[in-house]
């Protein structure tokens, strides 16, 4: 005699082994039924029964209880810190009117553009070209202002004038 596990999750049973057998023939259990024979405390699958499993179809063997081993994708490539240090001080040497920070700046821009080459792991051209980019601006800015300021000394007398003391 067995008791079986329904698909409603319910208890079943007892019932005999005749029946189980009709029961898979008619599609109403089937490998992956739970049963538990009456001299058994286990749960198992009709599949793992041997007066069960010759009556069943046979299927593909299992996977493999042990995972596979994980392999893992090649370390990404990383960005270039300095070509980012330069973008920083180029952003900072134009809108800060910091005159020195903008040679810094493509001086670090030039120097991690140089580095692409002998490391193509490397990520973050645009970084370094926005980094000399943006040194060169604000030289020119500065330039620019200061030739203002020279060529007009009205300009200097209303910016003074402007200015709280």
């Amino acid at each position: 005699m067995y008791k079986i596990i329904g698909a409603d999750q319910k208890e079943y049973g007892p019932v005999s082994a005749d029946q189980l057998r009709q029961w898979l023939t008619e599609g109403r259990v089937n490998g992956q039924t739970k049963v538990q024979a009456a001299d058994a405390t286990e749960w198992k699958t009709m599949a793992e029964l041997p007066e069960f499993a010759v009556l069943l179809p046979k299927s593909p063997p299992p996977p493999p209880t042990r995972a596979a081993p994980i392999t893992l994708p090649p370390p990404s490539s990383s960005t270039s810190q300095m070509a980012v240090w330069a973008m920083v001080t180029g952003l900072f040497s134009l809108l800060c009117c910091c005159g020195i920070a903008s040679p810094v700046a493509i001086v670090l821009g030039a120097v991690a553009l140089s580095r692409f080459k002998s490391h193509s792991e490397l990520t973050g051209r645009g970084y370094a070209i926005a980094g000399i980019v943006l040194g060169i601006v604000a030289i020119l800015v500065h330039i620019a202002a200061a030739a203002s300021f020279l060529l007009n000394p009205s300009l200097m007398q209303n910016l003074q004038n402007a200015l709280p003391q």
